[in-house]
């Protein structure tokens, strides 16, 4: 070749490939007249022309040319070859691509052939880019380049990669079915696993494999759910990891996890196994562990799930007790035990020589029987107050051992006339206690000490330590049977086959003794053998003054309504925050001082930082000002109420997914439904329990963080997760209708749904969509 004609050469390589990037120095580098092209030179005004296209353009293309569709691509075509560059610089696209050729050839057969673009979009191909099959999605064009006689001499290819979009919506709708499992349906751990376990097995582009493990009693992992294959697990790997060790990957490409229960340590571990067809990118790892995230959280509702149907049985046993009481004793008491007493008592005081000796022991009795009568209606009722948890201490100062012993000296008398021992050895300085409550424990004791003891002796002790009162009294009595020890605190319960001084009592002694002394902070033991006797042993904690102070100040508040919340204040303040609270900065828009100073120590007191204003305009102020993590405002306020601020925080972009929960005093079912209809999170009818308040202030801050979190992955994401929240919120929605329509509490609420749901054989979850669809078609 002569000088003149390399020249020609190059300069028409550099004008047809002018960029400065490496791709367009391939271009001009590649010999073209070794090809099916032949000299670049030689080549036609329409191939130029549709180069001088494709060359700068930023969006991906590619010229195939000729009938053996030979490449040329520009610089931003370049990654999606992979390690396919630079062999593919002027390679037909049949030797490029023929793992994918069966796909794309008919399209470009069709382009020759009928001189129309086609349009393929989430195109499946699995190419073979980077040593070894790849998953990936395309959405491209074929359009035909026409020759100068009208036939099609090439096609422009424009292509957008959207693997990343395909895959992330995939994966969401994955965690968005995993989010709306049932836990109403499962009755057990190993049910939620493998609720979760059959909805992931849909999901095998992702998770081909997957199995649940759960720690049974003795600690070791039991496989409880499978589906799809893999190689065996090693069982050392399963146990480290389900012991709270770190995730480990084992060969053939699977991952073992822990299934996280807080801070209760780990439920078990969960295997899945990844796609062969898809790098273990940081975006595959963060979908793992979500979704490990949502089993683990399956398993934590279904446990919780379960403690609240133990809870509710309980409860319904505790109910069934008290049915049974007042149905044999009525709760007229006190009329009929003054117009007993009263002429009893001043019969025997005034009149009593008057007698003749057998009706005097028998006015005498009847006073006895009576006056027994009363004091069994006072420990009845201090009973049916324990059970409403109504047991609140009065804390002062009080020397324990004389007024232990002084109890003990009620009984001297009665412990003589039977012929038995009573030894009382108390130690201790001035304490803060509530005398009566300590008072009532020592007696109930020594009266069932000595009704169960025939020969020998009772002793009393007591003893204080550096933080905690610790009373015995034991006795040398028939004792209790191994079998029945732990049910003598529960209330109506008597022992069978024991014999005492006599049958009288109905059983709530002991029941009471357990309930003051858990009132008091403490608790009570019993340590007994069968003919050998009793000890039982009450400890209760030395509160300090200040503690002291503190229930003096909740017990001088004056309002009418705290008047019924000083009552449930003391355990509420005293109830550790849950751990990982953090600083959560609560809005809190409540206009009644006392109402807000009370709600501002009840929030204080689990860590929350708290900002509180009397109405609507500041507190969306200090709202946009200072972005709270939860809004609590009371439903009637001066001005503009709070359904108005509701509206205000979610037109406001920046607030919108601020959760909010409203107070009201209102219990009427308007209210609620307005509330819940424009966009509030809870509605929570005065008086409430402020246990109850605080556990679902809690729920809605953890559901707020989730969701922020996952929010973080973009706005498409969000949008399908806020989607996945509202529809777990369907029940809470009916609960809070329920409650505000009968007037009832959420446990009751809760209990309707379930009842319902059992007795119509009906997911809990369709009763509760068809209880908030009623009502809102009723507003309407």
């Amino acid at each position: 070749m002569t000088r003149e004609a390399a020249d020609v050469v190059e300069w028409s390589a550099r004008r047809l490939f002018p960029g400065d990037d490496l791709t367009s120095a391939a271009h001009r580098a590649h010999d073209w007249a070794a090809g099916p092209l032949g000299p670049v030179e030689s080549w036609p005004v329409e191939l130029r022309a549709a180069i001088r296209t494709v060359m700068p353009s930023s969006v991906p293309m590619l010229l195939w040319w000729g009938p053996r569709l030979v490449q040329i691509f520009n610089h931003a075509y370049t990654p999606v070859l992979g390690a396919k560059y630079p062999g593919a610089i002027g390679q037909p696209g049949g030797e490029c691509w023929p793992e994918v050729w069966e796909e794309l050839g008919p399209r470009a057969d069709q382009v020759f052939a009928e001189g129309v673009s086609t349009y393929s979009e989430n195109q499946l191909l699995f190419l073979h880019r980077h040593g070894h099959l790849e998953e990936t999605y395309w959405t491209f064009s074929y359009s035909p380049v026409h020759a100068e006689d009208g036939t099609v001499a090439g096609v422009f290819v424009a292509t957008t990669d959207v693997t990343p979009r395909v895959l992330g919506e995939r994966r969401l709708e994955t965690l968005r079915q995993l989010g709306t499992l049932s836990i109403a349906e499962a009755d057990t751990a190993a049910d939620a696993c493998r609720a979760a376990v059959k909805l992931l097995s849909a999901s095998a582009a992702d998770l081909p494999r997957v199995e649940a493990y759960l720690r049974g009693g003795d600690g070791e992992p039991v496989l409880v759910a499978a589906a799809g294959e893999g190689p065996d697990v090693p069982a050392d790997v399963v146990r480290r990891v389900a012991a709270g060790g770190e995730s480990e990957m084992i060969g053939g490409g699977t991952l073992v996890l822990p299934l996280a229960a807080g801070v209760r340590g780990t439920h078990g571990a969960l295997v899945v196994g990844l796609s062969p067809f898809r790098s273990f990118d940081q975006s595959y790892a963060s979908f793992v562990d979500l979704v490990t995230a949502g089993v683990a959280t399956a398993v934590d509702d279904t446990v919780a799930y379960g403690a609240e149907r133990a809870r509710a049985t309980a409860l319904a046993e505790l109910d069934a007790a008290k049915t049974r009481f007042f149905q044999n004793i009525s709760h007229e008491f006190r009329t009929p035990l003054t117009l007993l007493l009263a002429p009893l008592g001043t019969l025997l005081e005034h009149h009593a020589d008057a007698l003749p000796a057998g009706q005097r022991e028998a006015v005498s009795a009847a006073h006895r029987a009576a006056l027994r009568l009363r004091r069994l209606v006072d420990t009845l009722l201090d009973v049916a107050r324990a059970g409403a948890d109504h047991l609140r201490p009065r804390l002062e100062p009080t020397d324990i051992a004389a007024l232990t012993a002084d109890c003990a000296a009620m009984f001297r008398a009665t412990a003589e006339s039977l012929g038995l021992d009573l030894e009382v050895d108390v130690e201790g300085g001035t304490v803060w206690l509530d005398q009566e409550m300590w008072a009532r424990i020592v007696l109930n004791l020594l009266s069932n000490a000595l009704k169960f003891t025939t020969e020998g002796s009772v002793r009393v002790t007591v003893r204080t330590t550096g933080d905690s009162c610790v009373l015995t009294v034991a006795d040398t009595g028939v004792g209790i049977p191994d079998a029945e020890q732990q049910r003598v605190f529960e209330r109506f319960h008597q022992v069978d086959g024991v014999t005492g001084r006599s049958r009288e009592g109905v059983g709530i002694g002991l029941s009471l003794v357990s309930d003051l002394a858990a009132a008091l902070g403490g608790g009570v033991t019993v340590r007994s053998a069968l003919g050998e006797g009793s000890t039982f042993t009450v400890t209760v904690p030395l509160a300090t003054s200040e503690e002291a102070a503190r229930h003096t100040t909740l017990d001088d508040l004056g309002a009418t309504f705290l008047g019924e919340a000083r009552q449930w204040a003391p355990a509420a303040v005293v109830e550790p925050p849950a751990a990982g609270a953090g600083e959560r900065h609560i809005l809190l828009v409540e206009d009644n001082a006392d109402m807000r100073d009370y709600l501002v120590r009840l929030l204080t007191a689990q860590r929350w930082r708290v900002a509180a204003v009397g109405d609507a305009e500041t507190a969306l102020k200090h709202a946009r000002t200072s972005r709270p993590d939860l809004v609590l405002s009371d439903v009637m306020l001066p001005g503009r109420d709070g359904v108005a601020l509701l509206g205000d925080l979610r037109a406001d972009p920046v607030l919108v997914r601020v959760p909010v929960v409203l107070l009201t005093a209102r219990a009427g079912t308007e209210s609620a439904v307005e509330g819940l209809r424009n966009g509030a999170d809870d509605y929570v009818v005065k008086p409430f329990h402020p246990t109850e308040l605080i556990a679902r202030i809690r729920v809605h801050l953890e559901l707020s963080s989730f969701r922020e979190a996952l929010l973080a992955e973009g706005e498409r994401e969000a949008s399908t997760l806020r989607e996945a929240l509202a529809s777990r919120s369907t029940t809470s929605q009916a609960v809070g209708i329920l409650m505000a329509v009968q007037r009832c509490d959420a446990d009751t609420a809760f209990k309707k749904i379930t009842e319902l749901s059992q007795r119509r054989n009906v997911k809990a979850r369709e009763i509760a969509a068809e209880i908030v669809a009623r009502f809102l078609d009723d507003l309407d």
